[in-house]
């Protein structure tokens, strides 16, 4: 004979561990539906203009998941700009980093690998798992719409990388002071972002008449513009 107090303390066990398992798995998909509707919505229409309600309806969740998840439409906005920038800013340190064990020093580091490093993420963002499209947007609205700050989970990376390149650069370029570096660090973004927004069209436009434009090669365009760059801080590529 078992025991009634046995079954119910093995019932409650069973129930338990299937709470524990929803709750493991459930809430990270919602969490990823709503973080992929919201990326899309933000790059489409800005922050101001999506709801949260638009959210929640795209991602077919319900309104209570996005304050759960994320403490309403804030930290939303916070996360969908993170899920940007880390990546690319992680691989930038990564790239930097692998470049200093191979030469041994960051003053032996090429000028055009560490201007390299710097450029691969934001020129080729599906290494790291970023969509260059979706990028450009959401990069464009976040610095337009000014009253955003970047988000606290990011800004360290930010400082390491702009530290790590600014020191990398300096090597190159003694002449210059550092708030000059990382003005010129900002000027080259700026020529990425430009790249991935006019590249192609303006290319199509100098054709005319004459055809279609292939398609761009990005590894190509990667060394035209590490080189195009370099020219603009004031170096040559070695």
């Amino acid at each position: 004979m078992f025991d009634s107090c046995e079954i119910i303390r093995a019932f409650k066990i069973v129930v338990d561990l299937t709470v524990i398992d929803r709750l493991n798995n459930f809430p990270v998909d919602t969490r990823e539906q709503i973080l992929d509707a919201a990326w899309n919505l933000f790059a489409e229409k800005g922050f101001e203009d999506v709801s949260v309600r638009d959210v929640t309806t795209a991602a077919g969740v319900n309104l209570a998941s996005v304050s759960y998840h994320f403490g309403g439409k804030e930290g939303l906005i916070q996360e969908a700009v993170k899920r940007c920038m880390n990546p690319i800013n992680q691989y930038r340190i990564k790239l930097l980093n692998e470049a200093v064990t191979e030469y041994g020093t960051i003053e032996k580091v090429p000028l055009e690998r560490v201007m390299t490093c710097f450029m691969r993420p934001v020129v080729l963002p599906e290494e790291c798992g970023v969509r260059a499209g979706l990028m450009l947007r959401l990069v464009a609205r976040y610095l337009i719409e000014s009253d955003y700050t970047i988000p606290a989970v990011s800004r360290h990376l930010y400082t390491e990388v702009f530290q790590a390149f600014t020191r990398a650069f300096l090597v190159h370029y003694p002449s210059l002071s550092s708030i000059q570096i990382v003005k010129h660090i900002v000027f080259a973004s700026g020529t990425v972002v430009y790249y991935h927004g006019l590249g192609k069209l303006a290319l199509q436009l100098s054709a005319g008449d004459q055809g279609e434009v292939e398609n761009i090669n990005r590894e190509e365009m990667l060394r035209e513009i590490v080189g195009f760059t370099i020219h603009g801080f004031g170096g040559k590529v070695e």
